[in-house]
C-alpha cells in the first residue's frame, strides 16, 4: 500500500489487492471510536464492503461484513459495535424514515454507510467521506479519505502513522 497526505488533512491510499484493502480496514478498525461515521462512495465492486470487512476484523467482530444491499443494515458486535448500511436502493431522504437512523446513531457504535448521499445532510455535521476508484491494474484501488471535522482529520493522521509504520517496519 502506498499512502500520501494532502492539503486539508486528506489522505490518498493506493491498494494493489483485495487483501491490502481488507488490511487497511483492519487498521482502521483499530482506530475507530463510538460515533465515528464514514460515508463510502464508488462504483459497484470498487471495494467498499471489502474495507468494511477489514474493519470488522480490526474490531474483533464475531462475524465479518457482507454486502447489506438487501437487508440495508447490518450490526456487527466486536470491541465496538459497527453498523454497516447500504442505501443503494433508496431514492432519496424520504426513504430514510423507516430505518430510524437518528435512533441508531445514538448508540455507542461506529457507522459505515455505502451510497449514503440521501442520509448525509440529516445524520451529522462531521464525518469521513471515502471515495473508491479503480486503479491502473484490475485489482488496484485508490481510496481517498476526505475528513469533515477535527475527529476525522485525527483519524487520517492516525491511519497515516499506522501505514507509515507498517511500510518501514513491515508490521
Amino acid at each position: 500500500m502506498r499512502v500520501k497526505k494532502e492539503a486539508g488533512g486528506n489522505l490518498v491510499i493506493w491498494s494493489e489487492s483485495p487483501a491490502e484493502t481488507e488490511e487497511l480496514g483492519k487498521i482502521l478498525g483499530g482506530i475507530l471510536l463510538p460515533g465515528d461515521l464514514f460515508f463510502l462512495s464508488g462504483d459497484l465492486g470498487s471495494g467498499k464492503t471489502l474495507l468494511v470487512r477489514g474493519v470488522t476484523i480490526g474490531l474483533a467482530s464475531t462475524e465479518t461484513a457482507t454486502s447489506p444491499t438487501f437487508a440495508l443494515i447490518h450490526r456487527y458486535e466486536g470491541k465496538l459495535p459497527l453498523y454497516h448500511l447500504d442505501l443503494y436502493r433508496l431514492s432519496g431522504p424520504a426513504d430514510l424514515a423507516p430505518l430510524a437512523l437518528e435512533e441508531i446513531m445514538e448508540e455507542e457504535a461506529a457507522f459505515m454507510i455505502e451510497w449514503g448521499e440521501p442520509a448525509k445532510a440529516t445524520l451529522a455535521a462531521t464525518y469521513m467521506e471515502v471515495e473508491f476508484a479503480r486503479g491502473e491494474q484490475a485489482e488496484d484501488r485508490v481510496l481517498s479519505f476526505y475528513p469533515v471535522g477535527d475527529r476525522y482529520r485525527q483519524i487520517n493522521h492516525l491511519l497515516w502513522q499506522a501505514l507509515e509504520k507498517e511500510q518501514t517496519t513491515g508490521k
